[in-house]
């Protein structure tokens, strides 16, 4: 076989061309129209940067000659090598490389020249044999576990890049996989303390909820969670057997918070501010919390916010009912603001946030893979996709339960590679490095910086981190975006890490929703943990549709602009008139279960005793109505009443029947400011009309007297006990464990 490098690289007879062989290479190509064949040494398939070449001289003195003739011929000294003599040339745009080789090829002082070729990442792929079931470590187009979807296959790219994060300098080793510095506590129902691909990983733990040293199961078929949650996390990679974590050689703290009663998994609230506890008392330094609930704790509060006095980064996940948290405030503990919550949406294999995840572009910071995740199993398994129906059924785990840890696998990389890296920085590095979404997805407008990228956030030099830390409309009235009206955003800013020097901001929003006076406001110096609320002036503009929900896009600049970043908030227009009925249309497209209106109540007219809200649609939806503030809410969507379904709100009223035709009145109501009614899609179908109308009525029952209790919306007997069930959790608090 020819050696085609000997053929480049020894001089060739030929005649001495000097200036000539360079003036050839601009002219070749316009007196030749005739595609040549490519020099000896180099095929048409390799790749190579279009436009350069790299050429070794002779000698210096012929370097020298040549250079000096280069500018003439419309070619660029990019840049010297070698002492000068190897050079990069840039060839002019009408020069092939291809024609720029043959010709220097010929002159008598070219010792070779070659295309400059790209090389390719030398990939790091573990020989665990379910690697390539792990779409989210490495997505390059895997089928999709349900049958007859193709459609839904993996687009490349929509993952973690896990496998070029694990090799710190591209020389296809695994050299950044963890070296057991890093204590990871993992909060959760039992673990499987044997399992044979994360044992070694593990160090001493508790179960706190039985107030022993043991947190394995109580019974294997319920208390599977946490060895699901684990091996998404820490599982070794490249030991030959099962699946691969995002972090291969970590220290995993163990801490069973759960009890069985009555045949069902409980996580209470005291159990979990004591695993908190130990893991800041015995040296953790990333907790994962794979678990919510919709109640607010001042004691878990008190408890996470001891951890980040302690420099101890919680990783949580956002929740998996559809709802954006920036509204529907009612997941905890992502819904703590405090500095070292990180809160993660999960994303499907098109790079969308899924269609179960909570999300929200101010409440979630990141999100990552959380559906159809093959994973560890208690007893020594795993989960991979068998006798998958239309639902996925066995087909994986499915939930931002499975978000977290992967996310809190990277935390760990960070921190064990950048060991001055304290809870602040990790969480930037989180946000600042992650992507917005391959092909369109939409992880980047829905969370803070988008879906994971572990490569970015472990190889980024120190900036600034700025987000949103809130939003408020300030119109001096609803709080609401009212056609026609003028009012300020304020949008307050936060820097998590690097000093930002003339930090702006300029705002953006969908084409016909409002008119921004001011666009560009400025914001000055955010020091590391800084913040500053800027004020941008704006007039809602007339719409044609009862309700619309807008995207508001940041656009940050900072350090001469050196930093920037793009960040993301939603606002709804929906106002509501009286005796007005309104048609709208729920679920056309991901993350539209829930529609907000406002209602300004003026008070009753003469004659008249309570307010009404109704609505009408041919598929099952229900209504929240709040006086004064919209309500919060955590409703499992589409689950049936009689499996004991989540529904929880503190909302005034419900309209809860099993139909899309609900009534909520309030009788002898007082004027108030607003009334706030949540239109929800509880049958999850795609493209359902509805109307809503407010008005009100006269009713003989209703007599407007201090001793006559108000009116109640037509609640389900199911909606009523879980009212009184979210009542009864006041006193005892209980958490669930996210899917």
């Amino acid at each position: 076989m020819q050696d085609h490098r000997r053929s480049t690289q020894s001089p060739r007879p030929a005649r001495r061309l000097g200036a000539v062989a360079l003036a050839a290479l601009v002219l070749t190509p316009a007196l030749c129209g005739v595609a040549r064949a490519a020099p000896a040494g180099y095929s048409s398939p390799s790749r190579f940067v279009e436009g350069e070449v790299l050429v070794h001289y002779r000698s210096d003195a012929a370097a020298l000659q040549a250079k000096a003739m280069l500018g003439t011929h419309g070619m660029r000294l990019k840049r010297a090598l070698d002492s000068g003599q190897t050079v990069l040339l840039e060839l002019p745009a009408i020069t092939r490389v291809a024609d720029a080789i043959a010709v220097l090829r010929d002159d008598p002082d070219v010792a070779y020249a070659e295309p400059n070729f790209l090389k390719r990442r030398r990939a790091v792929i573990p020989d665990d044999p379910l690697f390539d079931l792990l779409w989210g470590l490495r997505s390059t187009g895997q089928a999709n576990f349900v049958p007859d979807a193709p459609e839904y296959a993996s687009i490349p790219g929509a993952d973690m890049h896990m496998i070029t994060a694990w090799d710190a300098d591209d020389d296809g080793v695994a050299d950044r996989t963890g070296d057991g510095s890093v204590t990871v506590a993992v909060i959760d129902d039992a673990f499987d303390l044997t399992h044979p691909d994360y044992a070694a990983n593990l160090v001493a733990g508790r179960d706190l909820s039985g107030d022993d040293n043991d947190p394995s199961p109580d019974n294997d078929g319920l208390q599977e969670h946490g060895t699901l949650v684990v091996g998404s996390l820490g599982a070794i990679g490249n030991n030959g057997i099962g699946v691969a974590g995002t972090i291969w050689n970590v220290a995993i703290m163990p801490l069973k918070v759960s009890r069985i009663r009555d045949a069902q998994v409980e996580l209470d609230t005291a159990s979990i501010i004591a695993a908190y506890n130990y893991a800041r008392t015995h040296g953790a330094q990333i907790v994962n919390a794979s678990f919510g609930g919709p109640d607010y704790s001042q004691a878990e509060f008190d408890a996470i916010q001891a951890m980040a006095a302690a420099d101890i980064l919680l990783v949580t996940s956002a929740g998996n009912f559809q709802s954006n948290l920036d509204d529907a405030v009612a997941a905890y503990p992502a819904n703590y603001e405090l500095p070292n919550v990180v809160a993660v949406a999960a994303t499907n294999r098109q790079d969308n946030i899924a269609s179960f995840s909570q999300f929200g572009p101010i409440s979630t910071d990141v999100a990552a893979p959380g559906l159809q995740i093959v994973t560890t199993t208690v007893g020594g398994g795993y989960n991979p996709p068998t006798n998958c129906g239309e639902d996925g059924g066995t087909c994986g785990a499915n939930g931002t339960s499975f978000a977290a840890p992967y996310t809190a696998g990277v935390a760990a990389l960070i921190r064990n590679y950048h060991p001055n890296a304290d809870m602040l920085e990790t969480r930037a590095r989180l946000i600042e490095g992650a992507d917005p979404g391959v092909s369109g997805g939409d992880a980047g407008e829905l969370s803070a910086g988008g879906r994971v990228n572990a490569r970015d956030s472990l190889d980024l030099d120190p900036r600034p981190a700025i987000r949103i830390r809130s939003v408020a409309l300030e119109d001096g009235g609803n709080a609401r975006l009212d056609p026609g009206e003028t009012l300020d955003i304020a949008v307050t800013l936060e820097n998590l890490w690097m000093t930002a020097t003339g930090v702006e901001a300029t705002l953006a929003a969908g084409a016909g929703s409002v008119s921004i006076a001011t666009a560009t406001q400025a914001a000055g110096t955010l020091s590391r943990g800084g913040s500053a609320t800027l004020r941008f002036p704006v007039t809602v503009l007339a719409q044609s549709a009862p309700y619309r929900q807008v995207t508001f896009t940041l656009h940050i600049s900072a350090n001469g602009g050196a930093y920037t970043a793009t960040r993301h908030f939603i606002e709804e227009i929906a106002p509501l008139q009286a005796d007005t009925p309104v048609s709208a249309q729920l679920s056309t497209g991901l993350h539209d279960e829930f529609h907000t209106y406002h209602f300004d109540f003026p008070g009753l007219p003469a004659g008249t005793s309570r307010l009404v809200f109704r609505s009408s649609a041919n598929a099952d939806i229900d209504l929240l109505v709040k006086r004064g503030e919209p309500a919060q809410y955590d409703i499992d969507l589409g689950a049936d009443p009689a499996d004991d379904p989540i529904f929880y709100t503190n909302a005034d009223k419900i309209g809860g029947g099993d139909d899309g035709d609900e009534a909520v009145v309030f009788s002898c109501p007082q004027a108030t400011d607003t009334y706030y009614v949540t239109v929800v899609n509880y049958s999850l179908n795609e493209n359902l009309d509805y109307s809503l109308e407010a008005s009100t009525e006269s009713s003989s029952a209703d007599p407007c007297s201090p001793n006559h209790s108000s009116g109640g919306g037509a609640l389900a007997p199911w909606a009523s006990l879980w009212l009184a069930l979210a009542a009864a959790l006041r006193t005892r608090r209980r958490q669930r464990l996210r899917p």
